[in-house]
């Protein structure tokens, strides 16, 4: 996730530049000439905190920084003076608010908060939720997570999926989720019906919650599940992900993995030996596996009766890896250590 506001430059109709000539018989074109969504673009390279000092440049800046659509939030964000943890989490929470009051009303397309999460920032990450559904954003992410020692810092945060609409959350197009907890939705929750893009790591979830939540994102494209552990069997089958084309499973506590992907075409996964049955994958071209403490004979066999129709399968067991192309009815093996 990166630190910056980002614009998308729009082409729907031409904006004239001024093409005065200097002395040299060049372009002469100031900066205050170009066009809103150019400066934007150039402001979309600033961090949040450059972005909003241009705004003091002129009385035509004071507003410009806040057309941009994308907007994200880090540590950067932050002076580095600071010391204390108290001082530094409430100036971050200072500048998001700051920064989103300046947008009320505006067009955004993203939000990004990554900030180590601690339970002062519950009701301000809420609170910042509501916005970007008021926005209608597409893009929301949330990387909660610290750097390391993941245990020692006690309870996730807790998605609030009360606070999803139905019309806001029929816009949202990407979810990232880091360091956040899932409780079962409310009764009335619609699910995503419009989100192609879910990447979930270090969440805490239960197996029946993750499957209702997964079984909802029906127009579903991309999914990524990192350091998620169920403790129980991983299946999508009874709604089947039929728009699924990338499924990413990796250092997960999961028994068994079973999803009904049609359309998947890239499976990858790392971790510990289980049953993996992949149904009705027959346009599944690439498959990676890192086992760990698998017999080689009684993996390759189960992949093999598991994936029946993947082209091209690497497997690697401990410090052995296997690579399997398969043209027509032909295959071949390559072993590598």
């Amino acid at each position: 996730m990166g630190n910056y506001l980002t614009s998308r430059i729009t082409a729907e109709k031409h904006v004239h530049v001024k093409t005065l000539k200097n002395s040299k018989g060049r372009p002469d074109v100031k900066f205050h000439d170009l066009p809103e969504d150019v400066l934007c673009a150039i402001l979309s390279k600033l961090p949040v905190k450059e972005a909003v000092r241009t705004s003091v440049l002129s009385t035509d800046w004071r507003c410009t920084w806040t057309a941009c659509p994308r907007l994200s939030f880090g540590v950067n964000d932050v002076c580095k003076n600071v010391k204390m943890k108290h001082q530094h989490t409430q100036m971050f929470i200072d500048r998001v608010n700051a920064v989103l009051g300046k947008h009320c009303g505006r067009v955004v397309d993203q939000l990004e908060i990554k900030f180590i999460f601690e339970s002062k920032l519950v009701d301000h990450l809420n609170n910042w939720i509501r916005f970007a559904m008021s926005t209608h954003a597409k893009n929301l992410a949330f990387d909660l997570a610290p750097p390391s020692n993941l245990l020692k810092y006690g309870d996730h945060y807790r998605f609030p999926f009360e606070l999803l609409d139905n019309k806001s959350i029929s816009c949202l197009a990407c979810l990232q989720l880091s360091f956040v907890c899932f409780k079962p939705p409310p009764a009335d929750f619609i699910g995503f019906p419009n989100l192609r893009k879910l990447d979930l790591h270090v969440v805490k979830t239960t197996r029946q919650d993750l499957e209702s939540i997964l079984c909802s994102c029906i127009t579903l494209e991309w999914l990524s599940i990192v350091r998620c552990h169920l403790k129980d069997e991983m299946k999508v089958v009874l709604q089947p992900l039929s728009q699924l084309q990338y499924l990413k499973i990796m250092h997960c506590e999961v028994t068994k993995i079973e999803f009904d992907a049609a359309n998947l075409s890239t499976f990858v996964y790392d971790g510990p030996y289980i049953p993996i049955t992949l149904h009705h994958a027959t346009k599944l071209e690439n498959a990676k596996f890192w086992f760990r403490g698998a017999v080689f004979q009684r993996a390759a066999t189960s992949l093999l009766n598991g994936l029946p129709d993947v082209q091209n399968l690497t497997l690697q067991l401990g410090m052995q890896r296997l690579e399997v192309f398969y043209i027509g009815t032909i295959f071949e093996l390559w072993f590598s250590m």
